[in-house]
């Protein structure tokens, strides 16, 4: 039971962990999405609140996911990979000021996790809903981007 705890924590824990520290080395190239013509615009509070709930989301699913299947390495992996590429999502717009690189960015992971969920919801588990969310604001993702694509 401990372990199952601490494993949980664990896959919660690090990404938050790892999201804030992308925060801290990339809060002062933030204000480069200012400088950007756009028309869709979402209050600079929710982009915090989501993440924080997405990354609560997601280390539950990994957390259920290893439980139930400990020997598929390459789908762990596969998050694993996931949770670094959606890192890189800061560094690549604000730090680098790259646009289409970090559109592709959001492509690539709206591709990972819809074939996480997928192959979730084929092994008929429950918990592959916990990924929706992620899945739709990757949506959401997609379409701020091309705004900023289309007006810049």
């Amino acid at each position: 039971m401990k372990n199952n705890i601490f494993k949980l924590a664990f896959n919660i824990l690090i990404p938050l962990l790892l999201s804030f520290l992308v925060f801290l080395a990339t809060k002062n190239d933030i204000s480069y999405l200012e400088t950007l013509n756009r028309k869709i615009v979402l209050p600079n509070i929710v982009y915090p609140i989501v993440w924080s709930v997405l990354y609560v989301l997601m280390g539950i699913w990994i957390y259920f996911y290893e439980k139930n299947h400990p020997d598929d390495k390459k789908t762990i992996v596969v998050y694993w990979i996931s949770v670094f590429v959606n890192l890189m999502f800061s560094f690549i717009l604000f730090s680098f000021h790259q646009i289409l690189l970090a559109f592709f960015d959001v492509i690539v992971l709206l591709i990972m996790i819809g074939y996480l969920f997928i192959k979730n919801l084929l092994q008929k588990e429950k918990y592959a809903y916990l990924l929706l969310p992620y899945i739709v604001w990757l949506c959401l993702a997609t379409s701020l981007m091309v705004d900023l694509i289309v007006h810049n």
